[in-house]
């Protein structure tokens, strides 16, 4: 059981929400999943009432659905829902990527080249290992927020970057899709590197809409946990 001290500067809540947010985003819970506040309040040990807020603000930030006397579920999502996250972080991240070009110093651009070195080298092993190829992803693209300054763009598009469908979507990609991936990190390197900032502009928007464009959501996951949730001998909502 991980016991959360309330003593500590953060509250209970915010643990809790912190801890189950990262379980979802690292695929610990996955699409459809029950999250039921009895057993993440024995988990964490904490009463009820923090593992409620906590699911609360998971629910508005997207990543959990909360159903009336049925706990949370880990949200699924639309192919429509997936194109409007993508097409924000395309935006953002284009325009992080442009500020990170005019301010990166060569310890910038070395931290980010060692990110894509070993993203390309797990790219090339025979067997995928996806927690490791997202975990390497989602440090580059941080780090190349970190180095744009803008901390409030950094915070939103993060948000959106740790949603559970984002960091699971590797497992859509084949190898050549990792690949094309791990090629377009190392142009966005050289374009830091040389302070070209419509050149890394440019190729973090294709970056960002390209993943988009293979990741077609999770209704289908979405709608068997609703029905493994219905009373046995009803009907479905049409």
């Amino acid at each position: 059981m991980a016991h959360i001290k309330t003593s500590d500067s953060k509250t209970a809540s915010l643990r809790v929400y912190e801890q189950v947010r990262n379980q979802i985003s690292v695929g610990a819970h996955k699409v459809g999943d029950r999250l039921t506040e009895g057993a993440l309040a024995e988990q964490f040990g904490v009463s009820r009432t923090p593992v409620r807020e906590a699911l609360q603000r998971l629910a508005s930030e997207g990543f959990v659905e909360v159903l009336p006397h049925a706990g949370a579920l880990v949200k699924g999502w639309s192919q429509g829902d997936v194109r409007e996250v993508f097409d924000i972080r395309a935006h953002l991240e284009s325009m992080a990527a442009g500020l990170a070009a005019r301010r990166a110093t060569a310890e910038d651009v070395a931290v980010l080249q060692s990110y894509c070195d070993t993203m390309k080298q797990l790219s090339q092993m025979p067997t995928r290992d996806v927690p490791k190829i997202s975990e390497q992803n989602r440090a580059f693209h941080a780090e190349i927020l970190r180095i744009a300054g803008n901390r409030r763009m950094a915070d939103i598009a993060l948000n959106l970057m740790d949603l559970g469908f984002l960091v699971r979507s590797f497992t859509k990609f084949d190898q050549g899709n990792i690949l094309r991936s791990s090629s377009d990190h190392q142009n966005l390197v050289e374009a830091i590197r040389h302070g070209d900032e419509r050149w890394a502009e440019a190729i973090m928007r294709s970056h960002i809409l390209a993943a988009a464009s293979i990741f077609t959501g999770t209704a289908e996951d979405d709608a068997q946990a609703r029905m493994a949730l219905r009373p046995v001998g009803t009907t479905p909502p049409k």
